[in-house]
């Protein structure tokens, strides 16, 4: 999703961007792979094992990246 798509779907969802980082990801199409692999299943959504911040680390690091949540609470930490 490109950026007009992307500011489309907040705008059309009501959400809003509460931070943005940037993580580089050495191999974006590994990181396609791996996100498209996790979509065809449902997600086991738990409390801290399994949120949204694992799911993305999960993503970027199938691309090789090393980004990620220590603590796997964004509330409480910022992703790096």
């Amino acid at each position: 999703m490109g950026e007009t798509g992307y500011k489309r779907y907040l705008s059309e969802h009501g959400k809003i961007e509460l931070s943005c980082t940037y993580v580089p990801v050495p191999n974006p199409a590994a990181s396609q792979w791996r996100l498209e692999e996790l979509l065809v299943d449902p997600w086991t959504w738990l409390i801290l094992p399994n949120n949204r911040a694992h799911f993305v680390e999960d993503v970027l690091q199938a691309g090789g990246s090393h980004a990620g949540l220590y603590s796997n609470c964004p509330s409480k930490e910022v992703f790096r």
